[in-house]
């Protein structure tokens, strides 16, 4: 075993293994971990199978409980036989995780503190330096030198913190993203732009276990040597957690350099995560300008004229300066050749696209979800920091360039009546209908779709409901203008 795993580390790494002793150890904990989880697991089913069975009758004895448990079902079964509820598709569905990396996810904290041999007055003084780090990336973002990684104490606290919450987020977003929508093949190479610890390599290997097998190329490309080499580690060592027999990890080629270094090989994939906030946010150029000169930047490392897919990932946070580029980006790659894949339910403008002198009270794509489910013990570490989450929200677009057969066969395909519906906000109440509703993107536009059905989607969730057909007659808000739907 300690053969092999120094063998597709010093593959993957391109150094030698100095601590092979190490990662034997780790491996020989997950293997020693699996098989007491296994016994704990056969000793309850045991325990179930030979305890009395005499508790089962004490609950139906009572005639109350009966009655209780008869109308439920009845009102359901008639409510759903006249108004059929919508096809709806989750965005952070954390049953679409698989087991390994949800239990990866929830111990992230045991694998840093591997990783980084944190001391026990480093893990002490950890909290203070995420707080302050935190005020470095929000409302103090001036004091924020641009190479902020390359500072060990600040990268401990990055990764032991907004790293993992980072990972929190886009393993649920791209476990539930189509299943197209990474369209790789062994041999592809893939490029990270402000990859800093290897933040969306670690999610994609956690969230898409088909990537897994494929034979990749990741160029991380970060102004941080050392968040590179921290990322390469933690993502060696999420894959010895994960890999099986005679599987190796992605390769990692370190690229230190701002947006726009050469790599020497041309992608299929490229993803920016948490990147151009960061870039756009001492800059006085108007946002539309600087959309287009990201988007520019970004279609440099492509191959021009290529016959196979490339895919473009956009993910920032979901705050209204940075929807507002995530929008304005969208549409730069649009005119570029490219198709938005997810979040937009349709190919037309963006009826999202944030606040503007000419629409104050526009509205910003984003989606949030509830984070009372995210790792306890990360959730005590935010608490420690006074940087407690109630919601955890981002703003995305991935778009890809298909070849013309595929456009044109999409193209000649019959129109359905159908409606698709992307829900972009929390519940809104309407005192005057006496019902909820939520802000919806679709292909008519902004959506205010009125909860007829008690359906209750989340933020994030993709509707299907029947076509309205023309709108001309239907109600409007009067707040944005948007078309007022039943769902």
């Amino acid at each position: 075993m300690k053969n092999d795993e120094a063998k597709w580390y010093e593959k993957a790494s391109g150094k030698k293994l100095h601590k092979t002793e190490n990662v034997a150890k780790m491996a020989a904990k997950s293997a020693k971990a699996a098989e007491k989880d296994e016994l704990k697991r056969q000793q309850e089913e045991k325990k179930l199978r030979t305890e009395p069975k005499t508790t089962k009758p004490i609950k139906s004895a009572k005639p109350e409980n009966k009655v209780k448990k008869t109308k439920t079902p009845q009102k359901t079964t008639r409510r759903t036989a006249k108004t059929p509820f919508p096809e709806t598709l989750p965005m952070f569905d954390t049953r679409n995780i698989p087991e390994d990396s949800a239990k990866i996810l929830e111990n992230f904290g045991k694998i840093v503190m591997e990783t980084r041999n944190l001391s026990s007055k480093q893990q002490v003084l950890l909290p203070k330096q995420i707080k302050n780090l935190s005020h470095q990336l929000t409302d103090d973002r001036n004091s924020r030198r641009l190479g902020y990684m390359n500072d060990a104490g600040q990268l401990s606290a990055y990764i032991s913190y907004f790293m993992w919450w980072n990972l929190v987020r886009l393993t649920r977003l791209f476990a539930s993203l189509p299943e197209t929508a990474f369209k790789l093949n062994d041999g592809d190479f893939c490029l990270d732009l402000g990859s800093g610890p290897l933040t969306v390599p670690c999610a994609l290997w956690l969230a898409r276990p088909e990537l897994r097998s494929k034979k990749l190329t990741f160029y991380a490309l970060d102004l941080s040597q050392g968040a590179l080499a921290a990322g390469e580690e933690i993502f060696l060592s999420i894959a010895a957690k994960t890999l099986k027999e005679n599987q190796l990890p992605w390769k990692i080629l370190r690229v230190k350099g701002a947006l726009g270094t050469p790599v020497k090989q041309k992608p299929a994939l490229i993803t920016c995560a948490n990147v151009f906030n960061e870039v756009t946010q001492n800059s006085e150029m108007p946002p539309d300008f600087l959309a287009k000169t990201c988007t520019a930047d970004i279609l440099k490392y492509f191959e021009k004229d290529s016959p196979s897919a490339q895919t473009v990932l956009l993910v920032e946070p979901g705050d209204p300066r940075s929807a507002r580029l995530v929008s304005l980006m969208r549409d730069s790659f649009m005119r570029k050749g490219f198709a938005p894949l997810s979040p937009c339910p349709h190919l037309h403008a963006c009826p999202m696209a944030g606040r503007t002198a000419a629409n104050p009270n526009g509205k910003w794509c984003n989606f949030a979800f509830d984070t009372s489910d995210a790792p306890e013990e990360l959730l005590k570490l935010s608490k420690t920091a006074n940087l407690q989450k109630d919601r955890a929200s981002l703003s995305y677009v991935l778009l890809c360039r298909q070849e013309e057969k595929d456009s044109d066969k999409k193209a000649s395909k019959p129109e359905k009546r159908e409606l698709k519906l992307r829900v972009a906000s929390d519940f809104i109440k309407l005192p005057e209908l006496k019902k909820s509703a939520w802000y919806c993107c679709s292909e008519l536009g902004l959506i205010l779709a009125v909860d007829r059905t008690h359906r209750q989607p989340k933020n994030g969730d993709l509707l299907t409901i029947k076509h309205p057909g023309s709108t001309e007659n239907c109600k409007k808000d009067k707040k944005t203008g948007a078309v007022i739907l039943d769902i």
